[in-house]
């Protein structure tokens, strides 16, 4: 009984956290792809969501990449942890050698994340899993206490 026990409190240990999470897990099937004017060219947007360290974080892999050219012009990675009551806080970096916190909320379809700093810069990004299968990015920047929509794209 007590090799029963403890063999079943191990197994309970390895579970991920974020097992249950839908919106993590419907966005780390597959990469992602969306196509947008970005300077005047058109770009595509890649990303990625992997669950990693067992299951305990998920990493975004973002890049855009003009189309014409094939060169990338910004890259970034994030990682989140899913924490208790649907709440989600990570660290985000780029190529540009920028890195901030991140931190959040998510449902079974949505995903808003608030990033940045005082000193850097500020903002909220909303993931939406959409019934057709696409997810909407919408990127929006703090201004004068407000948030401006600067970026918007549809992954498939």
């Amino acid at each position: 009984m007590k090799t029963f026990l403890v063999l079943f409190i191990v197994t309970l240990s390895t579970i991920p956290i974020a097992s249950s999470q839908t919106f993590f897990d419907e966005a780390s099937k597959q990469p992602w792809k969306g196509t947008v004017e970005l300077l005047g060219s058109r770009a595509s947007f890649h990303m990625k969501w992997q669950p990693i360290l067992d299951g305990r974080f998920y990493e975004l892999l973002f890049s855009n990449q003009r189309e014409q050219s094939k060169e990338f012009m910004f890259q970034a990675k994030a990682i989140y942890q899913v924490k208790e009551g649907n709440q989600v806080s990570g660290r985000w970096f780029d190529s540009r050698g920028i890195t901030f916190p991140l931190n959040g909320s998510f449902s079974k379809d949505t995903l808003t994340i608030f990033w940045g700093t005082n000193e850097i810069e500020q903002g909220k990004t909303i993931y939406l899993l959409l019934q057709d299968g696409t997810i909407k990015v919408e990127d929006y920047i703090l201004k004068e206490g407000n948030f401006n929509l600067f970026g918007n794209a549809n992954y498939r």
